[in-house]
């Protein structure tokens, strides 16, 4: 179907063309003629790059430019949400808003009413679903991206009740590339099924084994003996090439082997590109192996990365400055990064208790990153069968299809919080309508029976009794208590907020960082260091010496929670670190964790302090204990010590410029107004930005500076904490 066929407004089709596409690909002309443009609701299940996407903004606009409202896009990662936000502002041509939310869980946003098209997480969105956001009334499309994640063990139940709730209010559009059981999501839904194997880019797919590389169709190529020239192959055709493996450590190793092989293959304006992207990085010791890497057009690509650092690399390998990515198979999850040729070194993970087969459905989707539209007419995916029987793989991962999508619903730490949002913020007001509602869900759907569910269902509403989330009337209704109806608003786990509550006459008595901290590192929504072997025995002697701090009794050595509370431990003391401004490098060395590590258990502490508080004010608070929580919670935001905490409280003041400022003599706000410009742009990290910037929080004038700013004053590079947090 060409572009100009489409049945839909003529400014659409004028700014799609001007974008360079003319021509529909089979499966969008399928999915735009299956009734969705009319308000059906559709499940598209296509191949990676096929175009699903387009097909979303088509039937996005179309609604909006001819019904109003709003649209709301669903991610699952913050890193995807910018990414479409950014594709998106395209339609502010048409005079459509856009935006994008994905953090603060304890606000309804209403300043995104102003928007008509909505870049949101799912935790985002349930969370403002939660407060009850006016604007949400006006939702009437709701797409999801990344369907299959419906399946996830600790997300899936979110985006399964979203959809749950949406499902009466706004028109559905599911998508995915790989759905083991599409129909029965379409069934659930209501709505057309559009499925199809096709590519705008054939795939190849096979197994590499000692050697020999054998293809789906039966053909075969001989190979050195290492996969590694697989990688370096594609390079030197001119391509390039993403690499999977199963850890961290293995994404660092293979990256700086590959970096020695591949940088004979680059060009001069290559090498000094990368020096300049090199330049740019902030230095620690994992950037310190990303850099070496770099050095020869490899990089690595996982979780313990900053943002700012996946995000340069991403960039430069859209760009084909970067020639190779060894990644964790993190970066198949959503974010758009195709490359000529894919390469598979693990399909086993460490789960827990041993090694187990990654999914056939999360393996596809890696081989759906093999082949970059516009670039490449053909797209290679290569497992690689390090000790596995090469034909089994081919029979599993090649030939194989997607596992079935099963609800996640029953995962009790979901269902715990879900059940608790019904009564206290969606108005469910008795056990009845409780089950009505979960008749709704995919669980119900697949199941045709709730009496697994209302056995649970009925196991977690007497745990909200006995705890005063909630009450019991005696006509059997439920009553929201503010306990309840908080904790929920927060976006916490009832059983983190009961853990938090149980602490506060202890809170109340000994008021510390450290028992304050291990309190938060004991809850379920908190992510815990794990205390290696090795290091259990100096946590333990930690846990002992700071044991009066502590609001929690220690266990016994053959407890089965001992593990986990030295974890707990081990992520109290990085945040105790934190908060006495240890240098960032020196807790990533004695830790062992890498920035992007430090990065979610602080986003995490800090909501979770934030957290404590709100939950510590309903009940009766001691003034001085709240306004230590407060200035507790500051100083975990900015990472300073009690003296700096009236420095930071200026706009653009971080840990490191507040302790420069110190140093230098500003100890106070005071000290600061009756400052001379010139005096304070001596000061390490301060520039003329900063200083207007203070100046005007003051609402006073700027002095008049002579030959304006000094030279040479270090500012904050871009991607430190410093710069995240300030």
């Amino acid at each position: 179907m060409r572009v100009d066929e489409l049945p839909v407004d003529e400014r659409i089709k004028r700014i799609i063309i001007e974008g360079g596409i003319r021509e529909l690909y089979p499966p969008q002309a399928e999915a735009l003629t299956s009734g969705v443009l009319e308000g059906r609701n559709l499940v598209l299940a296509i191949p990676t790059a096929s175009g699903k996407t387009l097909v979303s903004e088509i039937v996005m606009v179309s609604r909006l430019l001819r019904e109003g409202g709003k649209a709301v896009y669903l991610v699952p990662l913050k890193a995807l949400a910018e990414e479409k936000y950014r594709e998106f502002k395209t339609w502010e041509a048409l005079g459509l808003r856009v935006a994008a939310t994905t953090g603060d869980y304890d606000s309804s946003d209403e300043w995104l009413g102003r928007y008509d098209v909505i870049v949101a997480t799912a935790e985002k969105f349930d969370s403002l679903l939660r407060h009850g956001a006016n604007w949400i009334r006006d939702v009437g499309l709701v797409i999801a991206d990344e369907v299959h994640l419906i399946g996830s063990y600790d997300r899936g139940a979110t985006l399964e009740m979203i959809l749950s709730h949406m499902l009466d209010q706004a028109q559905i559009l599911a998508l995915s590339a790989t759905i083991g059981n599409a129909e029965e999501l379409a069934e659930w839904l209501d709505a057309e099924l559009v499925v199809s194997d096709w590519r705008p880019v054939q795939l190849r797919k096979g197994v590499f084994s000692h050697g020999l590389l054998t293809w789906e169709d039966g053909s075969t190529e001989r190979h050195p003996e290492n996969w590694a020239s697989l990688a370096t192959g594609a390079v030197q055709k001119g391509k390039q090439a993403l690499v999977f493996v199963n850890t961290r450590r293995s994404a660092e190793k293979e990256a700086l082997s590959l970096s020695g092989k591949v940088s004979r293959l680059l060009t001069k304006p290559e090498r000094r590109a990368l020096d300049d992207l090199i330049g740019s990085i902030e230095d620690n010791p994992t950037t310190e192996k990303l850099k070496r890497a770099l050095k020869g057009g490899v990089a690595f690509h996982h979780a313990g990365l900053s943002r700012v650092e996946r995000t340069l690399i991403e960039d430069a390998f859209r760009g084909g400055l970067i020639k190779v990515i060894t990644a964790t198979p993190t970066l198949s999850a959503g974010i758009n990064l195709p490359a000529f040729r894919v390469i598979i070194r693990d399909t086993k993970r460490y789960a827990g208790f041993g090694w187990t087969d990654i999914p056939v459905l999360e393996l596809q989707q890696m081989m759906g990153r093999a082949g970059r539209p516009k670039y490449d007419k053909v797209g290679e995916a290569i497992i690689v069968a390090r000790t596995e029987d090469p034909k089994k793989l081919m029979e599993r991962y090649v030939f194989g299809k997607p596992e079935k999508l099963f609800s996640m619903l029953a995962n009790e730490q979901a269902f715990r919080s879900q059940i608790l949002a019904l009564i206290t913020n969606f108005g469910v007001s008795s056990f009845q309508e409780l089950l009505r509602f979960l008749e709704k869900t995919f669980y119900f759907h697949q199941r045709s029976d709730t009496s697994s569910l209302e056995w649970k269902a009925k196991e977690i509403v007497y745990f909200l009794i006995d705890n005063d989330f909630i009450d019991m009337g005696t006509d059997d209704r439920f009553i929201a208590l503010p306990f309840g109806r908080r904790t929920s608003q927060l976006y916490v786990d009832p059983l983190t907020a009961k853990k938090l509550h149980d602490a506060f006459p202890k809170l109340e008595e000994n008021p510390n960082p450290f028992g304050i901290f291990q309190l938060m590192a004991s809850t379920p929504d908190m992510a815990t260091l794990n205390a290696r072997r090795r290091e259990m025995e100096d946590y333990l002697d930690l846990a002992y010496e700071m044991e009066d701090r502590l609001y929690t009794n220690i266990p016994y050595y053959e407890d089965s929670r001992f593990q986990g509370f030295l974890g707990q431990i081990k992520t109290a003391k990085v945040l105790l670190d934190w908060i006495n401004e240890v240098p960032e490098a020196r807790i990533y060395e004695t830790y062992n964790i890498d920035p992007g590590d430090l990065y979610r258990i602080l986003e995490l502490a800090d909501w979770l302090m934030y957290s404590l508080i709100e939950l510590y004010r309903l009940f009766d608070p001691k003034e001085d204990v709240l306004a230590y929580l407060r200035d507790l919670h500051l100083r975990l935001r900015h990472g300073v010590r009690e003296e700096l905490l009236e420095l930071v409280r200026l706009p653009n003041i971080g840990r490191k410029r507040a302790r420069a400022l110190y140093n230098a003599g500003f100890r106070t706000q005071d000290d600061i107004m009756r400052a001379k410009v010139r005096d304070l742009l001596k000061v390490e990290g301060i520039g003329m930005k900063v200083v207007e910037g203070l100046f005007n929080h003051f609402g006073v004038e700027m002095p008049g500076v002579k030959g304006g700013p000094e030279k040479g004053g270090k500012r904050t590079r871009k991607g430190t904490l410093d710069d995240f947090l300030k």
